[in-house]
């Protein structure tokens, strides 16, 4: 255990117990502070230690990235500030991942080190240093997506482009990439990603055109084009539905998903029906579960657990939580 982790773990401890667990920023901060104080203060070796503070950091990701970012643009950070600031993207970008919801604005924490966030995850993708894997440069396009809401300097915006080009690059860097520069107003790299999609949805058997018009829904999804992406899922369910192709739990939530997100109600929740009553079966493959946290917790069905159905629908997809599932929520 690191030496200063008991004494951080007492603030901690008291910043916890203040009522629903809210504490007071200045009390946050206090414990955020010195936890990091605490990690400069040592060797910066320690794997245990560099857990420990990342951690606390995290806890509160954007109180902890707005303590980390002032000392970072401080006339003269402290000496491995920058490392730390590193590992804190890194696993703020792992613990998000992690978490199996994907939604606009869920990297909005990172701002708070800004500048330095965007000039981190810039190099990452584009001059990627050898520690990073190559085939982990995907993952950093979505936070770049809700950092930067404009075209950025030209050297990248031409190192952007050249990456999209070249066959060689991973096709689903190359169509990430292509979503970013649609989001700022460059959207020919996007439309012939569009129409290489459609055209997929006219060949194969009806299986493959049914995979095909939903792989278009989820880049529709992906551009934020939610009107786009609610038609492609309705084109597919018609389309599975005539030729007797079953579609997997996760499609139906991805419609509900887009459907919520353009406002439809209805077709949300009927989408979210669906996929709840797969759900239920006891004969569902284990590999083709939802986690119950996506109906609790994903932003982009909110507008569907207002509805006074859902929780019928909870009810009916996973059951009713047990005692230590209620209390751990409540935590």
């Amino acid at each position: 255990m690191p030496r200063w982790l008991p004494a951080i773990a007492v603030l901690v401890t008291g910043v916890a117990s203040t009522a629903q667990g809210d504490a007071a920023p200045t009390d946050r901060e206090r414990v955020i502070g010195a936890a990091i104080d605490a990690w400069l203060a040592g060797d910066q070796l320690a794997e245990d230690e560099l857990e420990a503070v990342l951690d606390v950091v995290l806890a509160a990701p954007k109180t902890g990235m707005r303590v980390l970012g002032a000392r970072l643009r401080a006339a003269t950070p402290p000496k491995g500030l920058r490392t730390l600031a590193q590992k804190v993207v890194l696993d703020f970008l792992r613990r998000t991942r992690a978490s199996d919801m994907v939604f606009v604005g869920q990297y909005d924490a990172l701002g708070e080190l800004q500048p330095f966030a965007s000039e981190f995850l810039y190099e990452l993708l584009l001059e990627t240093p050898t520690w990073f894997p190559f085939t982990a440069r995907v993952q950093v396009v979505p936070a770049l997506r809700d950092l930067e809401k404009r075209l950025p300097r030209a050297d990248r915006l031409d190192a952007i482009e050249a990456l999209i080009e070249d066959d060689r690059e991973p096709l689903d860097l190359r169509r990430a990439m292509a979503a970013m520069m649609w989001q700022w107003g460059k959207r020919e790299h996007a439309q012939g990603v569009i129409r290489e999609l459609r055209a997929q949805t006219v060949e194969g058997d009806a299986e493959d055109r049914v995979a095909a018009t939903l792989e278009l829904a989820d880049y529709y999804n992906l551009l934020r084009d939610y009107r786009a992406a609610a038609g492609a899922h309705r084109a597919a369910q018609a389309l599975a539905h005539s030729a007797g192709v079953e579609l997997r739990p996760v499609s139906w939530y991805a419609a509900a998903c887009v459907h919520a997100l353009n406002g439809d109600r209805e077709r949300g929740m009927a989408a979210l029906d669906r996929c709840a009553r797969m759900l239920a079966s006891p004969n569902l493959d284990k590999s083709l579960r939802l986690e119950r946290t996506l109906f609790e917790k994903d932003p982009e069905i909110a507008l569907l657990r207002a509805d006074e159905r859902f929780p019928k629908l909870l009810e009916l997809a996973f059951g009713k939580p047990s005692k230590g599932d209620r209390a751990e929520r409540r935590e």
